[in-house]
């Protein structure tokens, strides 16, 4: 797959418009657009910025892409030759029941892994939340909400309370629905600030589809289904107007 191609998959996986990446990234959408089109390539440091903001490493993006820029020599990688890497990726391999592989397959493997250590690390070296890390990307595009001492992302827990009340966003033939988790953080948002529909912030896409959600889950019963568990949660406080 080219870079584009794997910029668009990526982007797809998460359920994200051109528009909602790019608030994420700092990224204009039409060069993003560019980059999926394979129109243009984009610099490694533009790289780094759309893979942080799609939460995967730099290779899942850059794989065979032709790539020059600088990358910091680890110790591990100069300590003498790849002998520990080569077990721990054939052991790796072999418990996958992959195996046997082609000498090609192994080091293609093992470069892989050598490529996404330096995104792990840096990964690693930012131990802040996912929403903090996003918010402060949006804070500095000028899209972020007004703070009122709340988090307006939902966490993981509080979406594994939810999920279940949600039809699934593919159902069947025809394209599959935008995250409804990602809808639902936007329903939220302009309910708890009063907001009206079209200052909804761009990192919930377009706010008609945010708004033609309300009105479907509203028509077939959903939401009366999901308004307990959300003043539950504690997310919606009596009655809410749709």
């Amino acid at each position: 797959m080219t870079v584009g191609m794997n910029i668009r998959a990526l982007r797809k996986r998460r359920g994200l418009t051109l528009d909602e990446l790019s608030a994420l990234c700092g990224v204009h959408r039409d060069d993003l657009g560019q980059y999926e089109r394979g129109g243009m390539t984009p610099r490694p440091e533009t790289v780094e910025r759309i893979a942080r903001a799609l939460d995967a490493p730099i290779a899942a993006i850059r794989e065979g892409m032709a790539w020059t820029a600088p990358r910091p020599t680890e110790s591990w990688e100069t300590a003498g030759d790849d002998r520990l890497l080569r077990e721990g990726v054939e052991e790796t391999v072999r418990e996958s029941g992959a195996f046997p592989l082609e000498e090609r397959e192994v080091l293609a493997l093992m470069e892989s892994v050598k490529a996404a250590v330096p995104a792990l690390i840096e990964r690693l070296k930012d131990t802040r939340p996912p929403a903090v890390i996003n918010r402060e990307l949006l804070e500095q595009l000028g899209l972020a909400p007004p703070e009122r001492g709340e988090d307006w992302t939902l966490t993981d827990g509080q979406w594994d309370r939810l999920r279940d009340l949600f039809p699934p966003e593919k159902g069947g033939r025809g394209r599959a629905l935008k995250s409804n988790r990602l809808m639902l953080e936007g329903i939220l948002y302009r309910m708890r600030t009063g907001a009206a529909w079209k200052d909804l912030p761009a990192r919930y896409g377009r706010y008609k589809c945010v708004s033609d959600r309300l009105s479907l889950w509203t028509r077939t019963g959903v939401w009366d289904r999901a308004l307990p568990r959300l003043r539950e949660l504690g997310l919606l406080d009596g009655p809410e107007d749709v």
